[in-house]
């Protein structure tokens, strides 16, 4: 028990109290030697009654000393477990600065390659209207040459028709010239006559007409074709 009230100064003097009590109470029994049996007993009864309060009182200072053990140990557990909370927040805070900082970079690095697209799209743009205005030049030129092809095909169609038209009409200027021929000659025995004198005339008349057509023709199919040797 002395161990348990150094502890403790109010439990000490509480203890010497009493004690201090239960002398007082024996010395005044021996000045008082006329004192009767009923005062010690109430004296002894005193000590008793103090006794049992500071039996009382030690258990109920166990009990503190127990609970404050206690809520000592769970405050040092508390304490343990808000350190290793506090780690971890400052770990995850580090983690996600870090992570921050990359999403960061990330974002950086987006936003350059985005202005790197843009100034990209702008260059094809430029080079699509570049290549609209070729091709439509070239589709220009392409239906010009188309034009300038079908145009000779049908020239050149239109020079052998008439190359076949004079050579026809000779072949029969020809037959006429002789049977004229014979007419003039005033000998033949053959069924000629002025007719066909005036039909030669006539084929002449007409092959001059289609020699002059197939020049005319010839000239033209020559400038066609000068047109697309320049394409």
């Amino acid at each position: 028990m002395s161990t348990t009230t150094s502890k403790n100064p109010l439990l000490f003097s509480l203890l010497a109290l009493i004690a201090g009590g239960v002398i007082g109470c024996g010395v005044g029994m021996k000045i008082e030697k006329s004192a009767s049996a009923p005062n010690l007993l109430t004296c002894q009864q005193q000590v008793q009654a103090q006794t049992e309060q500071i039996k009382k009182s030690e258990q109920q200072y166990q009990l503190l000393v127990a609970s404050n053990e206690k809520q000592s140990h769970q405050l040092e557990q508390t304490i343990k477990d808000l350190t290793v909370m506090t780690e971890l927040v400052d770990k995850q805070k580090k983690e996600f600065s870090a992570q921050l900082a990359l999403l960061t970079q990330k974002k950086q690095k987006l936003v350059a390659t985005k202005q790197k697209l843009e100034v990209t799209k702008k260059k094809l743009n430029t080079e699509v209207v570049k290549l609209q205005t070729t091709t439509t030049k070239q589709q220009v030129v392409i239906d010009k040459s188309q034009q300038y092809f079908k145009r000779q095909a049908e020239m050149q169609a239109n020079v052998k028709a008439t190359q076949a038209n004079i050579t026809e009409l000779k072949q029969a200027a020809k037959g006429f010239k002789k049977a004229c021929d014979e007419f003039k000659s005033g000998n033949s025995w053959n069924w000629v006559s002025q007719k066909d004198c005036d039909n030669y005339d006539q084929q002449l008349g007409l092959l001059k007409d289609k020699q002059a057509l197939l020049g005319a023709q010839q000239q033209a199919l020559a400038v066609i074709n000068a047109e697309i040797g320049k394409k």
